[in-house]
């Protein structure tokens, strides 16, 4: 029986190693299960007012950056993230999400570059999503609509690895 019990856990710790091995980040435990799911892009509205359509992100892999304008981190990775968005360009979907308003984004745009489509007055979409956000946090999402990775904070490094997920 013991001999069992230990065949099926080294069984279990060798499959979660394989399952695993595919991704490139940990997640965070609580974003954990968000990986494989759809992302509801169709609770977050456009420019015009509208929601996206839920099928808005099938079809092209896509990059979502969750951020805020007063967030040190978020700010500082903004040259990989604009990087990113000028070695793939249209190839991917890049996309930006805040709680600030409009206002507010569109005068820190006036004297920071970043490059990507932005979602703003997101407050209620972000709350039913996420159930702790700590900004930034970065999405790869495949063409399916699917949560495919999560990562935080973006450095060089990660610039490079998520370039190489990108590119296959």
């Amino acid at each position: 029986m013991i001999t069992g019990l230990r065949f099926l856990s080294s069984f279990l710790l060798l499959l979660s190693l394989t399952l695993n091995a595919q991704r490139h980040f940990q997640a965070h435990p609580l974003l954990e299960k968000k990986i494989g799911q759809h992302f509801p892009i169709e609770n977050y509205k456009n420019k015009e007012g509208k929601n996206f359509s839920a099928n808005e992100l099938q079809g092209k892999v896509s990059l979502i950056n969750f951020w805020s304008t007063t967030c040190a981190p978020c700010i500082e990775e903004l040259p990989y993230l604009n990087k990113l968005e000028e070695t793939l360009g249209n190839n991917i979907n890049f996309i930006a999400i805040t709680h600030d308003p409009k206002e507010k984004v569109d005068r820190f745009l006036a004297t920071h570059q970043f490059n990507f489509m932005h979602i703003t007055d997101s407050v209620k979409e972000l709350q039913s999503y996420f159930s702790v956000i700590r900004n930034p946090i970065t999405f790869i999402i495949d063409k399916k609509g699917n949560v495919q990775e999560i990562t935080g904070n973006i450095d060089e490094e990660k610039m490079n690895v998520i370039l190489s997920i990108l590119s296959e």
